[in-house]
């Protein structure tokens, strides 16, 4: 199997990395009950010689310190980020983060992955640390990528000061990822999307696949709001309903990026064909309202695989918010661009309808949800784009949903 990236390609047969994948992966679940942490800091010494170094985005200059506040030593980062040491990771391996942070103004920390030569994997996992005056606790669990050999952890100020304690990251299994989003889940309004009764008649293999096993390989091609789609872990909710088949959800994504990128040079054939999915999920918020590209792409990949396709409309930030950013940027007369945007939802279902492929309106059904729920917009952001462990449970549970049985939904 050929798997590239654009950090650069990497090349086995189809056997052996799949064998590969599944001895590392297994190694790991099997042994997460008792085997030591991956990492393991409590910064009572310098983190300095362990590996933990402050850094910046772009030409920012970080700001911060190892430091002891309220009793207790810890990292401070005013501005940039505190990142951890490299944690080595199986493919698809799972993995719980669990940290003390101290955040009155918020902010983030991210999982990003890192491939066999050391170049940093475009698909990360990034989530907010909500604004508190006090320690919390934040617990998270994270997929690695496909092509990912190790992970490192970075914690980012926002509009103050973030200080980070306690930091522990183990490898655990699909069980224990299931508790913990079921956990966050339980926290929230209930799901109650309901899709279309006949929304699987373009996805025979697809069902099959998850009725029967053993495997269903699912690429998620798009931008950051695919990527947090994928962060959410459906799988392991369809794996419940389906536990004959085992998932593996490839993440394969750039930051504010559609189709109209996706279908020139050659680039299907390394964002998605080389990764041999049973099933391609294109979605994102990033297409320039362009359903030629989106054509494009699908054409593309029937032309080099006889996988499934799936196409999603946009969701999480706000619709009026992506209609004024594209008014703003596109460069075309306003007229020109208001009747794009105007038009879009029924072009995307006729494209969908010609070119025989499956469509879930990511968009309506999440828009559904967040006005049906008590709780504001902010409570599963974020920031004002992007979803955070909150957000990402509920557009989980829109594709579990989308795939249960009518008569196991709930």
């Amino acid at each position: 199997m050929r798997l590239q990236s654009p950090g650069g390609v990497r090349t086995c047969t189809r056997f052996a990395g799949v064998f590969s994948v599944f001895v590392m992966a297994w190694t790991i679940w099997s042994t997460a009950a008792t085997a030591a942490p991956l990492l393991s800091s409590g910064f009572e010494t310098d983190p300095a010689p362990a590996g933990w170094t402050l850094g910046a985005f772009g030409r920012q200059a970080p700001d911060g310190q190892w430091r002891q506040t309220d009793g207790r030593h810890c990292l401070t980062v005013n501005r940039g980020y505190w990142q951890s040491p490299p944690i080595e990771v199986a493919p698809f391996g799972y993995y719980r983060v669990v940290f003390q942070a101290l955040a009155p103004a918020g902010g983030h920390f991210t999982a990003v992955f890192f491939d066999e030569a050391g170049s940093e994997l475009v698909a990360d996992n990034y989530d907010g640390i909500d604004a508190a005056p006090a320690w919390q606790t934040v617990t998270s669990c994270v997929r690695a990528h496909a092509l990912a050999r190790h992970m490192r952890l970075r914690f980012v100020a926002a509009d103050g000061a973030l200080s980070v304690d306690d930091v522990l990251v183990e490898g655990c299994d699909a069980a224990a990822v299931l508790r913990w989003a079921d956990d966050l889940a339980a926290g929230l309004p209930p799901v109650k999307f309901q899709p279309p009764p006949d929304r699987w008649k373009l996805l025979p293999r697809t069902i099959a696949r998850l009725r029967q096993g053993p495997s269903l390989r699912v690429v998620m091609l798009g931008d950051s709001i695919v990527n947090d789609t994928s962060n959410s872990i459906f799988e392991v909710l369809l794996e419940r309903a389906w536990p004959r088949c085992r998932i593996e959800v490839v993440t394969s994504v750039r930051g504010g990026t559609g189709c109209q990128f996706y279908q020139a040079e050659d680039r299907v054939r390394s964002y998605v064909l080389a990764f041999e999915p049973d099933l391609l999920i294109i979605g994102g918020i990033s297409h320039g309202y362009d359903t030629d590209a989106i054509r494009s792409v699908i054409r593309q990949v029937r032309a080099g695989s006889d996988c499934e396709i799936l196409l999603m409309s946009g969701a999480v930030c706000p619709q009026q918010r992506c209609d004024e950013n594209f008014l703003k940027h596109s460069g075309l007369p306003r007229e020109k661009a208001m009747a794009l945007i105007s038009s879009f939802p029924e072009r995307l279902m006729r494209l969908a309808a010609d070119e025989q492929v499956e469509l879930l309106d990511m968009r309506s059904a999440w828009d559904v949800y967040i006005a049906a729920s008590p709780g504001p917009l902010e409570w599963f952001m974020r920031d004002p784009i992007h979803a955070n462990r909150r957000g990402k449970q509920v557009l989980g549970r829109i594709i579990e949903r989308y795939f249960l049985p009518d008569d196991v939904r709930r």
